[in-house]
Parts: C-alpha cells; sequence; structure tokens
C-alpha cells in the first residue's frame, strides 16, 4: 500500500505549475482571495473573514482558500501553491478509499491490485492536479462515510460528523448531499420501504433507533454559521444560477401549458440527469462539447478508465442482487444518490464537477466488479498456468492503462485544456506588464476572456489593500457574466488602432492578432508577443 501511495503522491505532485499549463478563473480567484486573506484578514471585496467568497459573484464556500493559507505564506502565490490543497487532499482520500476497499474484498493480493487500479483513476488524478473545491469536498465526503460506517463508538460518529461539515464549507453540493445522505443512512428507506405496514414500521424503527439522528442534528449544528451568514440568500447564489427549475421553462415545448404535463416534463429532464451519472458510457468514454475546454475536461477519456466500466457493470449487478442482504450495499446506493441530487437539481444534464462526490462509490462498486471477475475465473479455469496467465495479461492491460492515463494528464493534455476558461499567457506576460507599467498612465487590457481581472491581480500580486479600495465600483451581486471592470489605471475594453493609435503614454494588452509592421508605423511603439507553453496568445504594445 505505502509504494502504491508514494506513487500516487508523486504524479499528484509533480509539475503542478506546469500541467494544466494554465490556470482557470476560479483557480485564480481561490489562490488571491488566499493571499488577500493573509495579508490583510479580508476577501478582495474587503470582507473580513468572510465563509463565502463572493468573487464572480458565485459567493465560493472559502474553506479552501484558508487552506491555502499556508502553501502561499511558506512558498509564494503561484500555480502550484493554490493547486497544492487539492494535491494533498486527492492523496489523503486514498486513505479512506483503502480502508473501504478493505471493508468489501478480504483477498491481500485482489485489494491492493483494486488499489492500485483505482488510485490512478483519470478523474482522480486530474481533480487532484488542478485546484477544485468540490475534490476538497470530496475528501472530506470520503472520510465522513467512512466514520458513519464504522459507527461503534461515539467518536466516530462525532468525527463523521465533523468531515460531513467539513464537506459542506467546502463545496456547494455537500449542502444537499451530506444531510441527504446521513437521513438515508438513519431511515435505510430500501429496507424499510418494503415493509407491509411502512407508517407503523417507521414508528417503530424511529422510537429503537433515534440516536441514529444525532449525526445529523450535530451537523445543523455545525453548519449554523452558514445560515447566519446569508445575508440577502447570497448563499443560495449559486443553486438560483444553475438550478433546473430556473432554467426550465426555456428548454420545455411550447405544447406544454398545463401543470400536468409540465410536471412531466420536468420529471422526464431530472430522471435522465440522474441516470446520466451512473450511465458506463458517461464514466467512461462520453465527452460533452459543453465540458471540452473546461478545467473539468480530462481529454480523451472519461471519468474512469475504459476497462472500469466493465467492471463497474458487474460489480452493480452484484450489488443489486445482495442490496437486502447487506447494509453496506445499501450504504453505496444511499452514498450515490445523495451525491447525484445537487448535480440532477441543475440544468446541465451530465455535470462530473457538481456530482464528484459519488465517483469514491462507484471505485467501491468497480472493486466489487473486480473480485466478481476474478471469483469467476478462479472457479471456472482448473488450470493453474492458465489462470497465472491471465492474470499476466490483466495486470499488463492495467499497467498499460495506468501509464497511459498519467501520460495523458500531465503531457497530453496541456495541449487541448487552454481556451475559454484555462486561457493561457497571463503567467508568462503579467510579470513583464508589472516591470513597465509604471511608466505609463494607461493600461488597457483587451481580452477576450471574461473575469480577466483576476489574473492580473494573481500573477502581479497586486497589493489587496488597494484593490479593496475599488470594491464600490464592482458589478452588484447577482450581475453574471464578464464582470471586468475598470480601476486604478486598468481599462478593460476592445483596441480600436484608428483611435487608439493617437494616444500617448499607454500600454496595451491584446490578443487580438496584430502585425508587428503595423505597429511600428506608429511613432513611439513598440511590441512584444508573449508566448505561453502552446502558442502565442496575447501582446503588449507600449505607444509613448
Amino acid at each position: 500500500m505505502s509504494i502504491i501511495l508514494l506513487a500516487a503522491a508523486f504524479v499528484r505532485f509533480v509539475g503542478l505549475d506546469k500541467s494544466p499549463a494554465s490556470l482557470g478563473y476560479d483557480e485564480a480567484a481561490l489562490g488571491y482571495n488566499a493571499y488577500s486573506l493573509l495579508k490583510t484578514g479580508k476577501d478582495e471585496y474587503g470582507n473580513l473573514l468572510p465563509l463565502s467568497l463572493r468573487s464572480f459573484n458565485d459567493f465560493k464556500p472559502a474553506l479552501y482558500s484558508y487552506l491555502t493559507i499556508p502553501f502561499i505564506y511558506f512558498g509564494e502565490l503561484n500555480d502550484s501553491a493554490v493547486r497544492m490543497v487539492s494535491a494533498v487532499v486527492g492523496v489523503v482520500s486514498l486513505v479512506f478509499l483503502f480502508l473501504f476497499l478493505k471493508t468489501f474484498i478480504r483477498n491481500k493480493n485482489l485489494l491492493l491490485l483494486t488499489f492500485a487500479i483505482l488510485s490512478f483513476q483519470p478523474w482522480r488524478i486530474h481533480f487532484s492536479r488542478t485546484a477544485f473545491e468540490a475534490n476538497l469536498s470530496a475528501a472530506f465526503f470520503i472520510a465522513g462515510c467512512w466514520f458513519l460506517i464504522n459507527t461503534k463508538s461515539k467518536i466516530k460518529v462525532f468525527w463523521s460528523t465533523v468531515f460531513f461539515a467539513l464537506s459542506i464549507y467546502s463545496y456547494h453540493s455537500a449542502r444537499l448531499s451530506a444531510p441527504m445522505f446521513l437521513v438515508f443512512w438513519a431511515l435505510d428507506p430500501i429496507k424499510l420501504v418494503l415493509k407491509k405496514n411502512l407508517l407503523k414500521e417507521l414508528s417503530k424503527y424511529i422510537n429503537k433507533n433515534y440516536q441514529k439522528v444525532l449525526p445529523l442534528v450535530g451537523l445543523v449544528i455545525l453548519c449554523v454559521p452558514i445560515l447566519l451568514a446569508n445575508t440577502g440568500g447570497n448563499v443560495l447564489t449559486r443553486f438560483k444560477q444553475e438550478n433546473v427549475f430556473s432554467r426550465f421553462y426555456p428548454y420545455a415545448p411550447n405544447e406544454i401549458t398545463n401543470p400536468i404535463s409540465s410536471l412531466y416534463y420536468l420529471g422526464g429532464i431530472i430522471s435522465g440527469h440522474i441516470f446520466s451519472y451512473v450511465s458506463p458510457i458517461n464514466l467512461n468514454e462520453r465527452i460533452f462539447k459543453w465540458v471540452e475546454m473546461s478545467p473539468m475536461f480530462i481529454v480523451g477519456m472519461g471519468m474512469l478508465g475504459w476497462l472500469e466500466g466493465i467492471f463497474f457493470i458487474f460489480g452493480f449487478l452484484y450489488l443489486i442482487k445482495r442490496i437486502l442482504r447487506s447494509f453496506n450495499l445499501r450504504f453505496l446506493i444511499y452514498w450515490i444518490v445523495a451525491g447525484i441530487a445537487p448535480a440532477a437539481a441543475t440544468w446541465n444534464w451530465y455535470h462530473p464537477l457538481r456530482s464528484l462526490n459519488i465517483y469514491p462509490a462507484l471505485e467501491i462498486i468497480v472493486a466489487l466488479g473486480v473480485y466478481q471477475v476474478f471469483r469467476s475465473i478462479n472457479s471456472i479455469v482448473e488450470s493453474p498456468n492458465v489462470k497465472k496467465g491471465l492474470l499476466v495479461g490483466f495486470v499488463t492491460i492495467i499497467a498499460v492503462s495506468i501509464i497511459y492515463t498519467i501520460n495523458n494528464e500531465l503531457l497530453y493534455s496541456s495541449y487541448e485544456n487552454n481556451g475559454t476558461y484555462q486561457p493561457g499567457g497571463y503567467k508568462e506576460g503579467m510579470p513583464y506588464l508589472e516591470s513597465i507599467q509604471d511608466k505609463y498612465d494607461q493600461i488597457i487590457i483587451d481580452s477576450p476572456h471574461a473575469q480577466s481581472y483576476i489574473f492580473l491581480l494573481f500573477y502581479q500580486q497586486f497589493d489587496p489593500t488597494t484593490f479593496q479600495s475599488f470594491s464600490y465600483l464592482r458589478p452588484k451581486p447577482g450581475v453574471c457574466g464578464n464582470l471586468n471592470f475598470n480601476f486604478d489605471k486598468y481599462i478593460f475594453r476592445k483596441v480600436d488602432w484608428p483611435v487608439d493609435k493617437n494616444l500617448r503614454n499607454v500600454a496595451f494588452w491584446t490578443s487580438s492578432d496584430v502585425h508587428v509592421s503595423e505597429i511600428e508605423m506608429i511613432p513611439g511603439a513598440k511590441i512584444k508577443k508573449i508566448k505561453n507553453v502552446l502558442y502565442d496568445t496575447a501582446s503588449i504594445i507600449t505607444i509613448e
């Protein structure tokens, strides 16, 4: 196990500043807010020790930024520091995965083999190498699940509640997943619903197992600060922006005019959302256009490895067959349903990030599938040599798959995963702009990317106190889309060369295709091309 963990840690920590090649908007926002909290105790808007970061008016849970502060303090504000929290919890969550696998698989050799397979899943590597609050939340969630399934002492119940609370403080989805899961765990509805007199049995069960409500009560108490901080409904801002109900009408056919038809159609949408998250095709192969070029995009692969989709089917069939005999198997179903609920309630048909909490449970089902396949082979094949040959072949295929997955994530994906959501060039160009900008009265930034201001703040380590003084100029809460705004000497707008070439003592940052010969015709103008690891991404033009 130790060797597997060390190898997994190496894959997660090596080259964090190079792959992914560029920070995403949310990564830069989490990093700069951590920097602002470190320097001033306030976020970029000047809010003192907030539980949620207003950021791009999406009110991100602030825990990731707080945990990033030590890495900035002992190092500096850079790509690696921002991604370090995700990498660390990506390794820690493997420990709890191993403990879960020990619960379901008794054969030591098969246990280590499945643990090795699951430690290098595409989703585990990818989401551990980018600053995702969802990855932090998923690590706390699996820890909470582990202590919950082993509640033989009050201290384990306590730690389960703490970890679920930390999951809620980390990411929006857990605010529905965690309490829903605790309700499922307390009631065991799959077994309860088969009783003849449901209401009578439910009352009897609650009277007998009332102590199972304690984790849920504890969770509510621990999360009271979030409720108290909900001034003006800001804590629900993200749900208001993304929920399926607010976006239902534009996607409904015009023929739907009565409530019954609307409910039927809405039910079809939500059920489609739910089942999409356990579809082997979605998990292992399908790449959706809207996901491409976003930070959650795993290039050329699904969330799980190619073979794991097959094992998932075998494991799921085994789970369904024995679900009434084992609470541990029902536990996995409750975990998955609770984890899917937040994603299913949003308008996207399939959203990996919002459902990240379910993937450890899916991996355990994959492990059950591996166990079933090996057990079947062992009972069917009698020749020891044939068994060894099959085992060697299987291990070879898995080893090749793992090597391909690592190479795909660390090397190839950098050439595909830059664009609208992870624009390049800022890391390379902003320090240079900082070195010359004091000479100029205005800095005009022309970028096709929304929220480009955050990259200026991050890579120039802009003084947080100064930036907080401009908070009154910023778009109000509830405003979405491009939230760039003009502050200090920085102006965010398109460059109009026929007019702007007459300006003096100004510097331009532009992503437009600018010809050097055109700039050379402007008196006192100079141009510097900015490249990232892939291509020319911007130009800095100065006119004196």
